[in-house]
C-alpha cells in the first residue's frame, strides 16, 4: 500500500516557496519576510488569515499601516534594470568575428556576429561608431558569414535587415548579388532574375564586374532540399470536442476527492491524438535567452535582437514584433529586475499573463473571469497556509509595481505612485490568483536532445520553459500513466501510451514516474510539490523501479475468457487448465505466443528508432502495447522501456536536436 507519508510543514513551506523564488540568491523572499516581521504573528493569524478572497488579501496590505509602510517603501525603488545596447561592444565583436571567420573558424565567428547584433543599437543611435551603421553593418556581415554556411534563407533575412536598418551606396550592387546568390540557392528562380536585373543595374556598365557577377552566378550551387522533421498532430476530423483542442475521446468528470479529471469517453488506442493545444502564457527560462527564441522557443542559428535591449533574442523579425507589441514592452526594461529577484519561472509567467494582453483585455478578463477556463483551475485555496497567502500577495505587489512603473496603466508612462487605483488593484488581483493557480497547472516545455546515432541511453530531456495549457491541466497523475507528451515548439502534443477503456480515467505523469523512481520518493515529491498523496495502482501495489527490480518481476498472462481477468505466471506448467475464477477449461498456448509476439515487436521497434524508421517505428510499438495489455497487466518492464522508445519515436516530429548541431532536425 502507498505510505501514508508525513511531511514537516517547514518542508511544505520550502516547496511552496520554490514556486515564488526559484534562485536562492534572489531578494524577493527577504522583502517577504520583512513584511511579515512588521506584520506579527497576531495580526496574520487573526487579521489576513480571516481573510476568504484575493481582493482582501490583496488590499490590506495596502491599509494596514506598518505593512504599508514596508511595502510601500521598498516597492517604491523598483526601477529599470536591463542589459542596454553598447555600439563599442558591438563593433569589437563584428571586428572580432571577422578575424575568426579569415581564420576559418565559422562557427565561432557566427557567434560573435549574433553577438554583435543583439548589442547594436538602431541606425544614427551612436554616430560616433561606424557613423551610426553599426546594426546594419552587423548584420551584413553575418549575411556573408551565413552564405558561406549555406544557410541561405537566413542570409536573405540579414540582408534585407540590413538594407531596412540603412547601408551605404558602396554597398548596393553586392547587396543585389549576393541576395540574387541565395535565391538560386534555394531554387527561387524569379526572385534570382529579379535580383540580377537590379544588381547590374547597380553596377553602371561596368563590363568586367558584371562578366564576373554572371560568372559567379552560374557557378553558385543550388541547395539540397532538406526536409523538416517538425510536424503538428491534428485532432482527426469527427473527433472534435467541446473541450478546447481536445479529441472527443476524451471528456471531464469530476468528484469531490479528486476535483476535476479526464475520462476515456470510448475505446483509446495506444498512439491516438488526445489533445494539441498552444499555450495560454509561456515563458522561456533565462538560462535560454541567448540560445532560444524569446517568444516561440525555437533554437537560434541568426537572431534578430529588441529594438531596445540586449537582454533576449528572437528567432526572425516576426517573433520580435510579436513580442514588442504585446508582452516585451512592459518586461524588456525590467528583464534584470526580474531575474535578480530571483523570482520563479512561475512567477514570470503569472507576469505574462497580463503583459500579454494588456490593460483593456485583461480588465474583461477580470470581469469575466467565470466564463474563461484558465480561471476555473484548482488553487488549491483550502489547503494553502496563511503564511503562504502573505508570501504571494507581497509578489503580486511586486508584479504590480513593475505594471506601474513600465506604463502598462498609463499609456506608456510610468506610474510614479505606489498606492494602487481601482484598476490596478483588479489586475493585481489577477495576478494574485495567477501564482497560486500555476503552482498546480502549469507544464515545462522541454526539448529533446540526442547523439547522431540516437542511441536510447543518451537521450536527454531539458526543460527550457513552463507554460499553461488550460485542457491538458485538467489531466490528474498516474505514476504508470496513460498519455506520454512531447513538444512542437511551445505546444504540446497529448497522445494515449495504452489502452484505455471507455470510463478510464486518462492520466499523466507529474514528474516522479515508477520505473525510475521508488515509492517514497514518489510520494514525497508529489505530496511537497503538489500536496496530494497518490493512490495510483503502481503506488498501492508498490511496483518496483528499473533499479530496484522491475526487471525481475514475474511475467504473466490474462485468462482469455472475455469477462475474466484471472492472471496465470509463466512460465506454464501446462498450457490447458481450468481457471478457477471463470471455471472454465481454457487453453493459453496463444496467449505464451502472443506475449512472445510482444517482446520481439518491442525490439523491432527500438531498431526502427536507431535506423531513424520513425513512422514505422511507432506502427509497431503502438500495435505492440495494445497487444499487451490485451493479454497480460503490468508491470512489465520491457512494455515500460517500449513506452519510452514510444515517446521519443514521436519526439522526432517535436523539438528535437543532435548534439552539436545549431539547428533542429
Amino acid at each position: 500500500m502507498a505510505n501514508n507519508i508525513q511531511l514537516s510543514k517547514d518542508y511544505l513551506s520550502r516547496c511552496s516557496e520554490k514556486t515564488l523564488q526559484s534562485n536562492e540568491n534572489g531578494f524577493f523572499l527577504q522583502f517577504a519576510d520583512k513584511v511579515e516581521e512588521v506584520a506579527g504573528n497576531n495580526w496574520i493569524n487573526d487579521v489576513f488569515g480571516k481573510l476568504k478572497s484575493d481582493k482582501d488579501r490583496l488590499r490590506i496590505l495596502y491599509k494596514f499601516e506598518p505593512v504599508r509602510e514596508v511595502l510601500c517603501e521598498t516597492l517604491s525603488r523598483v526601477q529599470e534594470i536591463y542589459r542596454q545596447k553598447d555600439a563599442s561592444v558591438s563593433r569589437s565583436r563584428r571586428v572580432a568575428a571577422e578575424k575568426l571567420e579569415k581564420d576559418g573558424e565559422l562557427q565561432k565567428a557566427l557567434l560573435l556576429y549574433c553577438q554583435s547584433v543583439l548589442r547594436a543599437p538602431g541606425t544614427g543611435e551612436e554616430p560616433r561608431i561606424d557613423d551610426g551603421f553599426t546594426l546594419s553593418l552587423a548584420y551584413w556581415s553575418r549575411s556573408k558569414l551565413l552564405m558561406k554556411l549555406k544557410h541561405y534563407s537566413e542570409a536573405i533575412t540579414d540582408i534585407q535587415l540590413a538594407m531596412k536598418e540603412e547601408l551605404t551606396d558602396d554597398h548596393h550592387a553586392e547587396v543585389y548579388k549576393n541576395m540574387a546568390l541565395c535565391y538560386k540557392s534555394l531554387r527561387d528562380v524569379p526572385r534570382a532574375k529579379i535580383s540580377i536585373a537590379i544588381a547590374e543595374k547597380m553596377l553602371r556598365g561596368d563590363a568586367n564586374k558584371i562578366a564576373t557577377f554572371r560568372e559567379e552566378f552560374e557557378k553558385q550551387p543550388v541547395a539540397e532540399v532538406t526536409k523538416n522533421q517538425k510536424h503538428l498532430p491534428v485532432i482527426p476530423e469527427g473527433q472534435k470536442n467541446d473541450l478546447p483542442n481536445a479529441s472527443s475521446k476524451i471528456t471531464v468528470d469530476q468528484e469531490s476527492s479528486k476535483g476535476r479529471y479526464m475520462i476515456a469517453k470510448e475505446d483509446i488506442r495506444t498512439g491516438d491524438t488526445l489533445v494539441v493545444q498552444a499555450p495560454y502564457a509561456s515563458c522561456l527560462l533565462p538560462d535560454f535567452f541567448g540560445s532560444h527564441c524569446h517568444h516561440c522557443f525555437e533554437k537560434l542559428l541568426s537572431p534578430v535582437g529588441c529594438k531596445d535591449c540586449s537582454s533576449v533574442a528572437f528567432c526572425k523579425p516576426e517573433c520580435r514584433d510579436a513580442a514588442l507589441n504585446t508582452y516585451h514592452k512592459y518586461e524588456c526594461r525590467f528583464l534584470d529586475l526580474i531575474i535578480g529577484s530571483g523570482m520563479s519561472i512561475l512567477s514570470h509567467t503569472a507576469l505574462r499573463m497580463v503583459t500579454q494582453f494588456g490593460l483593456d483585455k485583461c480588465l474583461k478578463i477580470y470581469q469575466n473571469r467565470d466564463k474563461e477556463e484558465v480561471y476555473q483551475l484548482c488553487t488549491n485555496w483550502e489547503k494553502r497556509s496563511t503564511s503562504d497567502f502573505l508570501q504571494r500577495a507581497v509578489m503580486s505587489a511586486f508584479l504590480l509595481r513593475i505594471l506601474q512603473k513600465s506604463g502598462f496603466f498609463k499609456d506608456g508612462c510610468a506610474n510614479e505612485e505606489v498606492m494602487p487605483e481601482e484598476e490596478e488593484y483588479q489586475i493585481g488581483e489577477l495576478l494574485l490568483y495567477h501564482l497560486q493557480m500555476l503552482q498546480f497547472n502549469a507544464h515545462e516545455i522541454y526539448e529533446t536532445r540526442q547523439t547522431p546515432d540516437c542511441q536510447l541511453k543518451d537521450v536527454k530531456v531539458v526543460y527550457i520553459g513552463v507554460a499553461i495549457y488550460p485542457t491538458v491541466a485538467l489531466f490528474n497523475h498516474d505514476c504508470y500513466p496513460s498519455v506520454l507528451r512531447y513538444f512542437v515548439g511551445k505546444h504540446i502534443v497529448i497522445k494515449a501510451s495504452r489502452p484505455i477503456n471507455p470510463k478510464e480515467v486518462v492520466s499523466e505523469n507529474y514528474g516522479p514516474i515508477f520505473t525510475w523512481k521508488n515509492l517514497e520518493e514518489r510520494q514525497k515529491s508529489l505530496a511537497g510539490r503538489y500536496w496530494f498523496q497518490c493512490q495510483c495502482l503502481a503506488c498501492t501495489q508498490n511496483w518496483p523501479s528499473i533499479k530496484n527490480g522491475l526487471r525481475n518481476v514475474t511475467k504473466k498472462i490474462t485468462c482469455p475468457s472475455e469477462t475474466c481477468h484471472l492472471v496465470f505466471t509463466l512460465p506454464l506448467k501446462n498450457e490447458t487448465v481450468n481457471c478457477s475464477n471463470c471455471k472454465k477449461k481454457v487453453n493459453l498456448s496463444k496467449r505464451v505466443a502472443e506475449y512472445q509476439v510482444c517482446e520481439e515487436l518491442y525490439d523491432q521497434g527500438k531498431a526502427c528508432y536507431l535506423n531513424k524508421e520513425i513512422d514505422k517505428g511507432i506502427d509497431i510499438i503502438c500495435k505492440a502495447i495494445d497487444l499487451y495489455h490485451r493479454i497480460s497487466v503490468p508491470p512489465h518492464c520491457e512494455t515500460h522501456l517500449a513506452q519510452e522508445t514510444l515517446r521519443a519515436l514521436y519526439a522526432q516530429s517535436g523539438s528535437v536536436f543532435e548534439v552539436g548541431q545549431l539547428k533542429p532536425n
